[in-house]
């Protein structure tokens, strides 16, 4: 599974976890960070289009690379398909298996596994960002040989060699190319169609948790998806049937009876608004659940629209 680390981080990252690892492209991190300090505050503002303040900011800590206590990156990312993905939540098992089957690009680090551990204060720089290197104008100039190898070396490891693309496009720009991967790699990309844009990001990293907690190494187990709701819940997603094809996985929101009713049930009974009730349930380590939650009591009003709707 391939995915683009987040921009933003957690300001109070979780501190436990069941797995930590180093970033197997380290050494080259820190050549890029020494590269990077040559860059002057206002070459890094011009460069990254951000104001004087950040651009300062940056600099300093680029000069302080090794500086901070590291953090296993899937602790660090804050957005919504890493939280839904609840990775600092995983046992020992998933988190293995996770650490085996997960991959991220990254600007600063290369490639990444989950629980890979790095700088609390890094650079917010994707393989798409602009900084000028050794190796080009972009970060993929200085990455593009290192994580193709380390993705060659990774694939030669499976049964199948199969890559599931969750990965922004332009991260994936001059990185993802048969030609370099072992024979008979195949490659399928993951879309959600939703109405709300950030419903997607949720959806996928539900998507990614359910398909390492099924132990999923193929791409037709994938197409089981129907999301992280009960037994006795309605699915939320399905695939859809004319967009999907051998190389693109497409799921759409099922159009039936959602699931929700649930949460929305225990919010009425509490007494709580919908703010007081999130941070009740879904706090801490339970932080993940708050996407499930908010998702539920969405459908669950648009539910209750349409049954009191006049015609």
């Amino acid at each position: 599974f391939l995915t683009s680390a987040a921009l933003r981080f957690h300001a109070k990252p979780v501190a436990e976890v069941a797995c930590r690892s180093t970033p197997r492209l380290q050494s080259k991190a820190k050549a890029l960070a020494q590269e990077l300090r040559k860059l002057e505050p206002k070459d890094i503002k011009k460069q990254l289009h951000v104001n004087d303040a950040l651009a300062k900011e940056y600099a300093k800590h680029l000069g302080n690379f090794e500086g901070q206590q590291p953090v296993p990156a899937c602790c660090l990312f804050d957005n919504r398909m890493y939280d839904a993905l609840g990775a600092p939540n995983f046992d020992d098992d998933d988190s293995r298996w996770a650490n085996q089957h997960v991959r991220m690009l990254s600007g600063l680090y290369g490639l990444l596994r989950p629980y890979d551990e790095i700088q609390a204060l890094s650079l917010p720089a994707s393989l798409n960002t602009k900084l000028t290197n050794s190796k080009g104008k972009f970060l993929r100039d200085y990455w593009r040989d290192s994580v193709r190898q380390d993705l060659n070396d990774a694939l030669q490891k499976l049964p199948m060699p199969v890559i599931i693309n969750c990965a922004a496009e332009e991260d994936c720009q001059g990185i993802l190319d048969l030609d370099g991967l072992p024979e008979g790699t195949r490659i399928a990309s993951v879309e959600f169609k939703t109405i709300d844009r950030e419903d997607a990001q949720d959806a996928k990293g539900e998507f990614l948790r359910w398909a390492l907690e099924s132990r999923c190494m193929t791409v037709e187990e994938l197409l089981e998806f129907r999301g992280l709701e009960g037994e006795d819940d309605a699915a939320s997603y399905r695939v859809s049937p004319k967009s999907s094809s051998t190389d693109a996985l497409v799921f759409e929101e099922n159009k039936g009876e959602g699931a929700g009713g649930g949460w929305s049930k225990k919010m009425a009974e509490s007494g709580m608004n919908k703010a007081k009730f999130v941070k009740e349930f879904a706090s801490g380590k339970n932080r993940y659940l708050r996407t499930e939650i908010n998702k539920a009591l969405v459908k669950e009003t648009k539910k209750n629209r349409k049954k009191t709707a006049v015609y």
